[in-house]
């Protein structure tokens, strides 16, 4: 019967102290910290659930950090001095807690209530505190190193080198950075204009190469018309000439005026007469005497 009474008694103080306790989940990339009336207790808690008394004047409480890869992305205004233009410039990556640096989160920040037994600090207050100041800084000095030019010609390689400065300059604190690199880059309107201007008189020169090539490629076909036509004309020149010699190698003056007296003699026989006279028998009075008569005898 004693031992009835004692199992008993001990199935209602479980019962008892069952419904005396909150159960607090600590989720996936969360580590958490037992917060009690003396102070935060030594040890880190992974995700896992930790039930917590009520049987307390002063009750324990659960503080966590977000662990999780978190995206960032910060938008700068930089001065670039070799230009004296000023560069608008978005810088993406993604932070995550150093959790060998953890301890600290949990010693310096303030966390904010969830509800009444359960406190956060969130990842953006911890790289709002650790990562942005370091990030800004690293890029502003960087980047004014080069032009804008050389920025929008080697933005891959300035990406790396932003990362790797960012690295070293926050491998002790407690945030974390696993990518990070420019993503947008937009250069003053002065610089737009010029690229424009440059790219217009790029695309001129092309058209007048083009233009150019045409015109001595045309010019090229003219030539060589012109000088076939000249092989024709020479050609042509030089058999005229051919026949004009051998047409002065036979016939002679006394063939001409032959044949011209022979033309006025069968003239001189028609009724109806038109007495044509060749310039070469009025040189020759005697000529003119043999048509008189050839004309007055037939009349």
């Amino acid at each position: 019967m004693k031992n009835y009474y004692i199992v008993l008694i001990s199935i209602i103080a479980s019962i008892t102290l069952s419904g005396c306790s909150d159960v607090v989940e600590i989720p996936p990339a969360h580590y958490a910290k037992l917060s009690t009336p003396s102070g935060l207790q030594e040890g880190i808690i992974p995700p896992s659930r930790v039930r917590l008394s009520n049987f307390c004047f002063t009750c324990d409480n659960i503080v966590m950090v977000e662990a999780s890869d978190h995206p960032i992305k910060e938008r700068l205004k930089i001065f670039m001095p070799k230009d004296k233009l000023n560069l608008i410039v978005d810088v993406r990556g993604i932070v995550s807690v150093n959790k060998s640096n953890i301890n600290t989160i949990f010693d310096r920040l303030t966390a904010k209530h969830i509800n009444s037994r359960t406190s956060l600090i969130s990842i953006n207050t911890i790289y709002t505190t650790y990562g942005r100041n370091p990030l800004r800084e690293v890029v502003r000095t960087i980047l004014s190193d080069y032009t804008i030019d050389e920025l929008l010609s080697n933005r891959n390689r300035v990406s790396r080198e932003i990362f790797k400065k960012v690295r070293a300059e926050t491998k002790t604190s407690p945030m974390s950075f696993s990518r990070l690199g420019l993503t947008d880059i937009q250069p003053p309107k002065v610089i737009i204009a010029a690229q424009e201007a440059a790219k217009e008189r790029e695309i001129a020169i092309k058209k007048a190469e083009s233009q150019k090539a045409i015109d001595l490629h045309r010019a090229q076909a003219r030539l060589e018309l012109a000088k076939k036509q000249q092989e024709i004309d020479l050609t042509e020149a030089e058999t005229q000439k051919l026949v004009n010699i051998k047409l002065a190698e036979g016939v002679t003056e006394a063939f001409i005026a032959q044949r011209s007296l022979r033309v006025l003699e069968m003239l001189s026989k028609s009724k109806n007469k038109v007495i044509v006279i060749s310039t070469d028998v009025l040189k020759n009075p005697s000529m003119m005497i043999g048509i008189s008569q050839e004309t007055f005898n037939n009349r």
